[in-house]
């Protein structure tokens, strides 16, 4: 049987900074080497989700630590960090279009809060029958 190991910001941290070191490789190379065209812009969007998903994996870890009632799981790290990562991804979209205002910044946000809310009710709402067919 393997015994589950609790989940630490020094557990996270190496890999929040691999993501933090390959996505900022990678975005000095888009900035310092391409033209803005349309390959280099997929690649930009993508070396900031993954810059921004390893910035805020030690973060959301610190801060689930802190304030969760119950025992903090991979899934709802990742779920949180991919989350906010696409909600940068989108203010960065919106900004390149010209469109993006503060109203719009909140509005998204509370969005991405709500979304989550939502998806740990949902996560308190399944059920669990006594049987533990796996230890």
């Amino acid at each position: 049987m393997i015994k589950k190991q609790q989940i630490s910001v020094g557990r996270v941290l190496p890999v929040g900074l691999i993501l933090t070191a390959i996505g900022g490789v990678g975005l000095g190379f888009i900035f310092l080497n391409t033209q803005p065209f349309i390959g280099p812009r997929w690649l930009l969007f993508f070396f900031i989700t993954l810059l921004t998903c390893g910035l805020s994996l030690p973060i959301i870890t610190m801060t689930q630590i802190r304030f969760s009632k119950k025992n903090l799981t991979e899934g709802v790290l990742l779920r949180e960090t991919i989350l906010f990562a696409v909600y940068i991804d989108f203010l960065l979209w919106l900004q390149l279009g010209r469109v993006l205002t503060s109203f719009i910044i909140v509005l998204l946000g509370v969005g991405f809060v709500l979304l989550e809310i939502f998806l740990r009710i949902s996560e308190k709402a399944v059920f669990f029958s006594g049987d533990k067919k796996h230890d």
